[in-house]
C-alpha cells in the first residue's frame, strides 16, 4: 500500500496522473523553523517528520514531500493574513527566488530524503495587482503567498521543475521507481 501524508490537492493530482494508487492519510505536525536553521535542514526535518512512524507491514511505503519557498536566505511560511500575502508578494516583486520541495520515503526498512531547487522570477507588481491577486486566488494555504498555477499568477519565469514549484518534486521521485512502481 502507498500512503501519502499530505492533503495538498496539488500533491495528489501529481500522483493520480502518473496512474498511481494511494491512500491520503496525513498525520499533523509542528512546522515552525528554528532559530538560524538552514532552509534545507528545514525542509529535510520537517519532511521526514510527515512519514510519522515506520510502517509494521513490510509491503507499506509511506511516501511524504513539503515545499518551501526561500529568498534571500530566509523560509517564506504560508501566509496567516491577507497582510502577510501582501507582504510576501510584495517582497518577492520583480525578484527571483528559490523553490525547495523535498521528497521522503519510508519502507518497514529504509527512509530516504531527497529534494528539488528551482528559481522563480516574479512580475514587478504594483499595490492593486498585489491586492487583486490575493482577492481572486486567496493563496492561504501556498507558500510565498502564490501558486505557480494559478490565473495571472505573479510568476514571470522558472527555471528547473514546474512539479517541484507545484509542490511536488517529480523529478526525484521518479529516481527512486523501486518503491513506488508496483503501485501503478
Amino acid at each position: 500500500m502507498l500512503i501519502l501524508r499530505s492533503q495538498s490537492p496539488r500533491r495528489q493530482e501529481i500522483l493520480q496522473s502518473l496512474g498511481l494508487h494511494f491512500q491520503v492519510l496525513p498525520l499533523p505536525i509542528d512546522e515552525t523553523s528554528f532559530h538560524e536553521e538552514t532552509p534545507v535542514s528545514y525542509l529535510e526535518r520537517v519532511t521526514l517528520a510527515k512519514l510519522g512512524p515506520e510502517p509494521k507491514d513490510p509491503e507499506e511505503v509511506i511516501l511524504a514531500s513539503d515545499t518551501i519557498v526561500v529568498f534571500q536566505n530566509k523560509i517564506l511560511q504560508k501566509p496567516a493574513d491577507e497582510s502577510e500575502a501582501f507582504s510576501m508578494i510584495s517582497e518577492l516583486s520583480g525578484k527571483t527566488h528559490q523553490v525547495y520541495s523535498g521528497l521522503g520515503i519510508m519502507t518497514k526498512n529504509e527512509k530516504i530524503f531527497d529534494y528539488d531547487v528551482s528559481e522563480v522570477e516574479f512580475h514587478s507588481w504594483n499595490k492593486s495587482e498585489i491586492l487583486e491577486y490575493i482577492k481572486v486566488c486567496k493563496p492561504y494555504d501556498k507558500a510565498g503567498s502564490y501558486g505557480i498555477q494559478d490565473p495571472n499568477s505573479p510568476a514571470k519565469k522558472f527555471q528547473g521543475s514546474y512539479s517541484n514549484i507545484l509542490g511536488f518534486p517529480i523529478r526525484k521521485f521518479f529516481l527512486y521507481h523501486t518503491f513506488w512502481s508496483r503501485f501503478l
